[in-house]
């Protein structure tokens, strides 16, 4: 096993950090208000509307209604460029240029943004509403463009695993052509733990066309009820330039390269410390895609203790490459694919390997069923798989056979926001590794309660 289950979890909980910070962000942007609709059902209204407003071009209704069910598909193209259309036929127009503000907006697009609102503040007879909505996107904006940028989210929570170690179902394996039978210590045991985590973003503008200097920091802490020897805390500072790309005609681009730093604790004891480089690439070939990745290169360093008395075997080098794609279907529908691959080199080539997987998740938004709780829920599902290869046998568990893995997971949550900055999570995940090796395969089913609050 290449780290301990709740080490591995803390990862997640990294994830789901950027998850929830994302989500937040779409509902600060979000415009309109609109009911939930279905998919089909509002690509089966924005064609009819297409046609209607082909027949009727001056008709400003269809116009805008057309414009407004774009907004919902995710078709922001569309809704942009009927807008503008709007603003020829009718230049005074505050509602057309509020959403239109509100869509430079969301496509990062401050200035533009920050054009069509104080436009509408200049346009005669302003409804209030629509006043202070532009303030507050106003002020949004001057936050945004200030040279430092600070933000964060600490999540509490607690957990439950039906396998917190991670270890055999059954107490029957073979080792090297022969069964044992293990202690019942040595099999998969439930447990209950509280946790803590959190991460920090900062950076600073260089006044250099967009080129940035970054810095996260991530930390992770957990308590268990029973298997102490998994209490786990990680901490993790990555630190680096960002540089805008846009000045090699690649625009929407921003590639960075930092440092890394990272620790961890395992049963009150230093068990791994970390540095290495990295370098990282965000890109929005179009408005409704993002792609995120990254490369890393880190020197590890493994520390035996009395309850870990071998990992030091594994000092060496790891790699790990991961991106993701996200494509923006509908207003309130987020697609993502997953690929990620690694190689561990260690001191010990029976616990060498490489590893390649990936995954596929969406994120639905949709409107809350509690009238008190008016922020727009979501719900999010992954499912995912690893392929795993060691580089020679463990001459103690098979001493002529290579160790292989499959390991797949499912994964939902549900998210609900309790203020702006305020949400309750639940999570449920179901986990199997199928390993050549009966030491290495197991289960686990567990299901997470947290708190997240925005900074």
């Amino acid at each position: 096993m290449r780290l301990t289950s709740d080490t591995i979890f803390c990862l997640v909980i990294m994830a789901g950090l950027l998850f929830s910070s994302a989500v937040a962000e779409a509902q600060e942007a979000d415009i309109g208000g609109q009911p939930e609709v279905s998919a089909d059902a509002l690509l089966a209204r924005q064609t009819a509307l297409l046609a209607k407003m082909l027949e009727r071009p001056a008709d400003l209704d269809i116009a805008f209604e057309y414009a407004t069910v774009s907004v919902m598909v995710g078709d922001y193209e569309a809704a942009i460029s009927t807008f503008e259309r709007m603003l020829i036929f009718a230049p005074n127009l505050p509602r057309v240029k509020l959403e239109l503000g509100v869509l430079y907006y969301r496509l990062g697009s401050f200035e533009t943004a920050r054009y069509y609102f104080q436009s509408t503040l200049e346009t005669p007879d302003v409804p209030e509403e629509v006043q202070q909505r532009v303030e507050t996107y106003l002020s949004a904006i001057a936050s945004k463009q200030q040279p430092t940028q600070f933000r964060a989210d600490v999540i509490i929570g607690a957990r439950y695993q039906s396998n917190a170690n991670a270890a055999p179902g059954g107490r029957r394996v073979t080792l090297n052509g022969r069964d044992f039978i293990l202690d019942d210590t040595a099999t998969g045991q439930a447990d209950i733990n509280a946790f803590v985590a959190g991460r920090a973003y900062g950076s600073y503008d260089l006044g250099t066309q967009g080129d940035l200097i970054e810095t996260d920091v991530v930390f992770y802490a957990a308590r268990f009820a029973d298997q102490v020897r998994l209490d786990t805390g990680l901490a993790e500072i990555t630190l680096g330039p960002s540089f805008n790309m846009a000045r090699f005609n690649f625009d929407d681009v921003q590639l960075g390269i930092y440092g890394v730093a990272s620790g961890i604790r395992l049963n009150h004891a230093n068990y791994n410390g970390a540095l290495g480089v990295g370098t990282r690439l965000v890109a929005r070939p179009d408005i409704q895609t993002e792609i995120n990745a990254k490369l890393e290169w880190r020197q590890r360093w493994f520390n035996d203790t009395s309850e870990y008395p071998t990992v030091s075997d594994r000092n060496g080098y790891f790699v790990q490459f991961a991106s993701k794609v996200s494509r923006q279907l509908t207003k309130g529908l987020q697609m993502r694919v997953l690929a990620l691959a690694d190689f561990e080199e260690t001191r010990i080539k029976s616990q060498q390997s490489w590893e390649a997987g990936g995954g596929v998740g969406a994120t639905y938004q949709f409107a809350s069923p509690v009238k008190q709780l008016p922020h727009l829920w979501s719900i999010d599902l992954e499912a995912g798989y690893i392929y795993r290869a060691y580089d020679e046998p463990d001459p103690l568990v098979n001493a002529a056979v290579k160790q292989r893995d499959h390991e797949g997971w499912l994964r939902a949550a549900l998210n609900v926001p309790l203020k702006y900055n305020v949400s309750a999570g639940l999570v449920g995940e179901v986990r199997r590794q199928n390993s050549n090796y009966d030491l290495s395969s197991y289960s686990n089913v567990s299901a997470m309660f947290s708190l997240r609050k925005a900074f």
